[in-house]
């Protein structure tokens, strides 16, 4: 790495840190599917449960009406899916900029004799 112009060596240090914020949204994105679909699978519970309901409030169960705890339930996969939807805009941004620099970088590569394998 010591023949690589400072321009190019800024590029690899850039193109590792994007690759390492793609890793982490994707698995922010992979704990919020997961909470979407444990709130689905409760609101689902909740749908068929007869008699009395309970609901964690911090370190203490507390009961809750049926139609409270749907609403609850609801605002709460309302939420998680506009953190969904703000992570998939970010990630498609750093994608954007990540195949960017990797096509610059494969040129530099190529064009400056660089020698270096294909970017992933």
């Amino acid at each position: 790495m010591a023949d690589l112009s400072a321009e190019t060596k800024n590029d690899l240090m850039e193109f590792q840190t994007l690759q390492q914020q793609l890793q982490m949204l994707a698995m922010q994105k992979q704990q919020f599917a997961i909470q979407s679909a444990e709130l689905i699978k409760a609101g689902e519970e909740v749908e068929n449960a007869n008699g009395a309901l309970y609901r964690f409030s911090g370190s203490v169960i507390v009961q809750k009406d049926k139609s409270s705890l749907k609403s609850d339930l609801q605002k709460e996969k309302e939420s998680i899916e506009l953190r969904l939807g703000t992570l998939t805009k970010q990630e498609e941004k750093l994608k954007e900029k990540f195949l960017s620099l990797k096509k610059k970088l494969e040129s530099a590569f190529k064009t400056g004799g660089e020698r270096g394998s294909k970017l992933s």
